[in-house]
């Protein structure tokens, strides 16, 4: 009974020592397949981790080669561009008796002389020396032939100095000054050809005009009259002829200043100022650019009342002149009106409103044996957007009904839009940009495409519209 008992004790131990030891195979079986996929799984990623982090390296590397490499081309550039700074600095030697070496110093010492010499001069003997260069290329979408402008002065069609000018003059309190304009380019062009040198026959097309020459004094009477006598510029218009301290709005002239104005006089003027608001001028000359006749039968008279308030944003002019024009003909009187309105809003201080009016008249037998009159008017509109930028449209129209101004007998009108800029860092320099269009009620206007080929007569067109850049130094 007890042999049995342990036999059978026996044989379940022997069973479950043999299952135990069958599953701990089992186990140990997978157990290892697990570690075994567990170190594959380990082993591959360090593997692709190792990979990539080298590769990355490698490109950081390559990445700061070329950050230096940059850093060592741009503090070589940085250098060459203070050595180029250096060289061409506008300054004079840094002793006064060394000799410059810089183009920049060479400069440098120009200018110091030439503003010593400004200074000398103005400070021993009272002169003042200014210049103006206006130099740019206009388009006229005509192209008319000989590059002509029709009823235009003073610009064509092309690449053109417009005008260049040396302005000097005097003032002495108490003492006698002068003051004298000299023009070359196409302003000296119209101004030599429609002009004449006092009673001297005209010069014809030339590129020099002396286009003022006169004398001042201040006579100390009242506030001071101030006389002055010589050749020199109208006072009827709102435009005129341009110096370094007036280079009107627009580049172009109007068809007013043109032909509806004279240019010069060779006279006497006195100046008063009776206040504030009210001052007055009145001269006597050889007439309109001076007539080429000794015998013209007496002097002009010409006069201008200015009106404005005492801060000067309103203002009036009235302008007129009348004479004797014609040789041997003392009964053939020529003369003008021309009232000359300026307004700046104190709601608008960067705005300025001007206007013109023009009427004129010659009479005795001038056109078709019959008298000649024109009539003109037009208006400025002009903002300054900023200290440097300022835009100017002028308007107006001109009528010559008997064609005694601009030998058709005509309506013009002409608009123009002008941009000016004033070049920064840079005094006196203005760059600008014009678009302008010319209209007549009759065909007047020239191109070189169209010929009749009838009469071989060229075919002639009612408007011009022409483009210009410019740039304008003064000082």
């Amino acid at each position: 009974m007890n042999r049995r008992r342990t036999a059978r004790a026996a044989t379940r131990t022997s069973l479950i020592a043999g299952v135990a030891l069958i599953s701990m195979l089992c186990n140990a079986s997978a157990w290892a397949e697990t570690t075994k996929k567990h170190k594959r799984t380990s082993v591959t990623t360090t593997t692709s981790t190792v990979v990539a982090s080298t590769s990355e390296q490698q490109r950081l590397n390559a990445l700061a080669g070329q950050m230096t490499n940059l850093q060592k081309q741009s503090d070589d550039t940085v250098s060459e561009v203070k050595k180029i700074e250096q060289a061409i600095t506008v300054a004079p030697p840094a002793q006064a008796d060394a000799k410059p070496q810089t183009v920049g110093e060479h400069v440098g010492v120009l200018e110091k002389s030439f503003g010593d010499l400004k200074t000398d001069l103005a400070n021993n003997l009272g002169i003042h020396v200014h210049g103006l260069v206006d130099a740019g290329y206009e388009h006229n979408f005509n192209q008319p032939n000989h590059n002509t402008n029709v009823i235009r002065v003073f610009d064509q069609d092309g690449f053109q100095l417009t005008q260049g000018n040396i302005h000097i003059d005097r003032t002495v309190e108490g003492g006698v000054g002068f003051v004298t304009d000299l023009n070359f380019g196409q302003v000296a062009n119209t101004l030599s050809f429609a002009t004449r040198y006092s009673n001297a026959f005209p010069v014809g097309n030339q590129w020099f005009d002396p286009t003022q020459l006169y004398l001042t004094y201040t006579a100390p009477i009242g506030s001071g009259i101030n006389f002055s006598a010589g050749r020199f510029v109208t006072l009827l218009g709102a435009e005129t002829i341009n110096t370094y301290n007036n280079l009107n709005f627009n580049e172009s002239k109007g068809i007013i200043f043109g032909f509806g104005i004279p240019f010069t006089h060779t006279g006497v003027r006195g100046a008063y100022t009776f206040n504030d608001y009210v001052s007055f001028i009145g001269g006597v000359n050889n007439g309109w650019d001076d007539p080429a006749a000794f015998n013209n039968g007496g002097p002009n008279y010409e006069g201008e009342l200015a009106l404005n308030n005492k801060e000067k944003t309103v203002s009036l002019l009235i302008n007129g002149i009348w004479g004797p024009n014609l040789v041997g003909k003392s009964n053939s009187n020529l003369g003008a009106i021309d009232p000359v309105a300026t307004w700046k809003p104190w709601f608008l201080p960067k705005l300025t409103l001007q206007s013109e009016y023009v009427y004129g008249t010659q009479s005795g037998p001038v056109i078709n044996g019959h008298s000649g009159s024109w009539t003109g008017v037009s208006g400025y509109v002009v903002y300054d957007w900023t200290d440097q930028f300022e835009t100017a449209t002028r308007g107006e129209m001109f009528q010559d009904k008997d064609g005694s101004r601009t030998g058709t007998a005509q309506t013009l009108w002409e608009v123009t839009q002008t941009l000016s800029y004033k070049i920064p860092q840079v005094t006196g320099l203005l760059g600008r940009l014009e678009y302008r269009h010319d209209n007549s009620s009759q065909n007047v206007f020239t191109n070189n495409n169209f010929v009749d080929p009838v009469t071989g007569v060229q075919h002639l067109w009612r408007g011009q519209d022409t483009v210009s850049a410019n740039m304008i130094y003064a000082f």
